[in-house]
């Protein structure tokens, strides 16, 4: 075990060290610049679309400063949908006033009185001078694990205060619904959107030079190539991967594609998709009947559930899969195939409404349109080296 490789790469925080800033798309501007330009416009709100773990929240820290970052999740307002209620709690502010009132009572003999304490909801001006003096932004990530009533809300609710100055940045995934925010008229002309691309390899492999020369070591190209792959389009991935090449048991002078390989075993060992997994492989409740199983050319035999898993995460590695190629996968892996795109489709039907019955965590994938969106690229490093 190298300790080195914690203080260079930085999978879960901000990774000062290899920090790499992209351009977008093709333009000229970095992200930094584009997201600087919005949050300099007053009466705007800045919204942040792009894949899980592909670097939005790191944009907001790099750009806006983790001090003045007032972070918040779409989980926040799963249970609780007073969106002003919620922030006050986050900053440790009290929305509520407390009045007392004095009632008189008189009688022939005495007289007595009665303190009486009533409860009213505070307005959200001392909310709003707090952003204000503090010079806070408000970045809400995940807006898509809110409830879409919820969204709808929320996007009102920051209608009204972003041309009283509030700065606020909303941060979700592609592929889910965008109603709330990009398709809300009240927000027409006040909406700045920036969207992050998927990470290039080279870009990914931008991570890996960076470190590896801070820590002295020269890699092969074809290794950088192989960590770029692997990591899925994600700079986080690619952080845990070459971190746990330090931190593998026992110790070796040669980076080579075995090591890469053991890196990325290692990296899943704790990775909290297992659950997730047992679910997916689970399938629909059976009701005593048991599901028809097929022979894989690998010699393995699995029911149709098994079988979509392992079409997944089989090579090369798609955040975005189409029918077509899921079934050109199964084809190829199944000798003698007579699976359906209907009998597919199912499947996947079930599987999504199993997910949206499990809860916002278990949401890894969307089946929209006949196509399959990862919505977490961890997820599918993990059914790739978890040995399903």
């Amino acid at each position: 075990m190298d300790k080195r490789y914690s203080k260079v790469f930085k999978p879960g925080t901000f990774p000062d060290i290899t920090y790499v800033s992209r351009k977008s798309g093709t333009m000229q501007y970095s992200y930094e610049e584009r997201l600087q330009q919005s949050l300099s416009i007053d009466g705007f709100l800045t919204y942040i679309v792009g894949p899980s773990k592909i670097g939005k929240t790191v944009l907001c820290e790099r750009v806006i400063g983790i001090d003045r970052i007032v972070a918040m999740s779409g989980n926040d307002f799963v249970r609780e949908s007073d969106f002003w209620n919620r922030v006050a709690k986050k900053i440790g502010i009290s929305t509520e006033a407390e009045i007392s009132e004095t009632n008189a009572d008189f009688s022939s003999n005495e007289q007595r009185s009665t303190m009486v304490k009533k409860n009213y909801p505070a307005n959200k001006e001392k909310i709003l001078q707090y952003f204000k003096e503090s010079n806070k932004v408000l970045v809400l990530d995940d807006f898509h694990y809110a409830p879409a009533e919820v969204q709808y809300d929320i996007a009102c609710q920051l209608k009204e205060v972003i041309r009283l100055g509030f700065k606020a940045v909303i941060i979700s995934l592609p592929y889910r619904s965008d109603d709330a925010i990009r398709l809300n008229p009240d927000l027409t002309g006040r909406l700045s959107v920036i969207e992050i691309e998927p990470w290039k390899e080279k870009e990914l492999q931008a991570i890996a030079r960076k470190g590896f020369h801070e820590l002295g070591i020269s890699l092969q190209e074809d290794i950088l190539a192989r960590m770029a792959v692997e990591s899925i389009h994600s700079p986080q991935v690619m952080q845990a991967i070459c971190l746990n090449i330090g931190l593998l048991p026992g110790e070796s002078s040669v980076i080579d594609g075995k090591i890469i390989e053991e890196s990325c075993r290692f990296t899943c060992a704790n990775l909290p998709y297992a659950d997730v997994v047992r679910v997916l492989k689970a399938g629909p409740p059976t009701r005593g009947q048991k599901r028809l199983k097929y022979q894989l050319a690998d010699g393995s035999r699995r029911d149709i559930y098994s079988l979509i898993l392992k079409m997944l995460a089989d090579n090369p590695p798609l955040v975005e899969m189409e029918l077509q190629e899921l079934m050109a996968r199964i084809q190829y892996n199944v000798p003698e195939c007579r699976i359906t795109t209907q009998k597919i489709r199912e499947a996947l039907r079930n599987w999504q409404k199993i997910l949206e019955e499990s809860g916002a965590l278990y949401r890894v994938f969307e089946w929209k349109d006949d196509i399959i969106h990862i919505l977490d690229n961890l997820f599918l490093f993990f059914i790739r080296w978890s040995g399903i």
